[in-house]
C-alpha cells in the first residue's frame, strides 16, 4: 500500500482525493494491526479496548469501501463518499468518548495516538470541495436522491407490514417475541441481497438490538411512534460505554 501511494501521481482533484483516502486507509490498517496486539488487565480498559477495536475495524472497512466505490462504482457519488468518510471519522471520536465514559483516559488506544482522524479529515475536506450540492442533495418526493425509486415505493407502502418477512409480537401472535431473534432469523434465511422487513407489533420491547455488517438492508416497521417502543437499560453507570449502550447498534461478529 505504501509503495502504491508513493507512486501515485494525482492529475486532478479526484485523483488527489483518492490519494488522501489511500493515506488514511494505510494508516488505519497500521493502527488496526497495533490494536490487535494490545492486552488489557482491568475490566474497564478491556471494555474500551473491545469498543475501539471494533471501531477501527469498521473504519478500515468504510475507508476501503469508499476507495473501491470511487474507483469502480459509477453510481457512487461525492455525497456518498462524504457520508462514508464522515462515519469513518466518527468512529475515532466514539473511541475517545468510550475512554471518557469509563474514566480510563490514561488508557491510550493506538486509534487515538495515531493521526488517523487527521488523515480522514483531510479526505473529507478534499471531498467537500468536489461536492455539487445541487445534484447531490436533490430530493424526490421527500426522499434524498440516493434512495432508489423502488426503495421510495417501499417506504411509502402503507401495507408494507402485511408483506414483512418476519413478524415480532409480545402477545405471541408473531413468529418471535424478541426483535433480535426476528432479525437474526430473517437475515439468516435471506435469498440474495434483497431488503429484509421485520414487522414489530405494538408493545414495549426492552432489549438492546445488535446488527452486524452482514445484516445489511434490514427495515423495522412498527405500529407507530407511540405504540411500538424499543428501549434499552444499559448505561455508563452500569459499566457500559456510550458505544455499547446503544439501543440499536452495529457490531462486528468474531
Amino acid at each position: 500500500m505504501g509503495r502504491d501511494l508513493a507512486r501515485f501521481n494525482p492529475n486532478s482533484r479526484e485523483d488527489f482525493r483518492t490519494m488522501t483516502i489511500m493515506a488514511a486507509l494505510e494508516r488505519a490498517a497500521d493502527v488496526q494491526s497495533l490494536a490487535s496486539k494490545m492486552r488489557c488487565m482491568s475490566k474497564r480498559r478491556t471494555i474500551v479496548y473491545r469498543d475501539c477495536n471494533n471501531l477501527i475495524e469498521n473504519t478500515v472497512d468504510q475507508l476501503n469501501t469508499t476507495l473501491q466505490s470511487i474507483q469502480n462504482n459509477a453510481s457512487f457519488t461525492d455525497f456518498d463518499a462524504q457520508t462514508w468518510l464522515s462515519t469513518a471519522l466518527t468512529n475515532i471520536e466514539i473511541c475517545r468518548r468510550s475512554s471518557n465514559d469509563l474514566n480510563v483516559t490514561k488508557f491510550s488506544s493506538p486509534i487515538l495516538s495515531g493521526n488517523v482522524s487527521e488523515l480522514i479529515s483531510n479526505s473529507l475536506a478534499t471531498n467537500n470541495a468536489l461536492l455539487d450540492t445541487n445534484s447531490s442533495t436533490v430530493h424526490h418526493g421527500g426522499f434524498p436522491a440516493w434512495v432508489t425509486g423502488r426503495e421510495r415505493k417501499m417506504l411509502q407502502d402503507l401495507q408494507l407490514a402485511t408483506r414483512a418477512n418476519v413478524v415480532v409480537a409480545q402477545d405471541g401472535t408473531g413468529q418471535f417475541k424478541s426483535i433480535q431473534a426476528g432479525i437474526n432469523y430473517a437475515t439468516s434465511r435471506r435469498v440474495g441481497n434483497g431488503r429484509v422487513v421485520v414487522y414489530v407489533k405494538r408493545g414495549v420491547y426492552r432489549e438492546n438490538i445488535l446488527i452486524s455488517r452482514t445484516m445489511n438492508k434490514v427495515m423495522l416497521v412498527g405500529d407507530g411512534l407511540r405504540y411500538t417502543v424499543i428501549t434499552g437499560s444499559r448505561s455508563v453507570s452500569a459499566g457500559f460505554t456510550t458505544y455499547s449502550s446503544a439501543t440499536v447498534g452495529e457490531f462486528r461478529p468474531h
